[in-house]
């Protein structure tokens, strides 16, 4: 048990550092601005990031409940999978969402 939990937590945390590349990468083409695009680029991850930071690390002052904390992440994992399907990245954005699903309910099963 002890190894899938430390598998888990392994993939959770490469899921969390892929949103945070995709919605990087999803804000700038998003854009049509010059300008546009790299503060999209920037400020997409970064508020994730502040996000994520405040509501959802394993030592944050203002972490969320369990269930809440999942509803928070499946939330931004789902807005990151959608950007990729907009950017007509369907299958990363189903491989995205399907390790996201999996991670966060095996967190929430693991208790972790």
């Amino acid at each position: 048990m002890q190894f899938i939990k430390g598998l888990n937590q392994l993939l959770y945390f490469l899921v969390e550092l892929s949103m945070f590349v995709s919605l990087g990468y999803a804000g700038f083409q998003v854009s049509t601005h010059p300008y546009g695009k790299y503060v999209a680029a920037v400020g997409l991850p970064l508020v994730a990031i502040t996000l994520w930071g405040i509501f959802a690390a394993p030592r944050s002052t203002y972490r969320l409940e369990p269930l809440y904390r999942s509803l928070f992440a499946l939330t931004l994992f789902a807005l990151t999978t959608l950007l990729l399907y907009r950017t007509e990245h369907v299958r990363l954005a189903i491989f995205f969402g399907v390790m996201a699903l999996t991670t966060e309910l095996l967190a929430l099963v693991l208790k972790q």
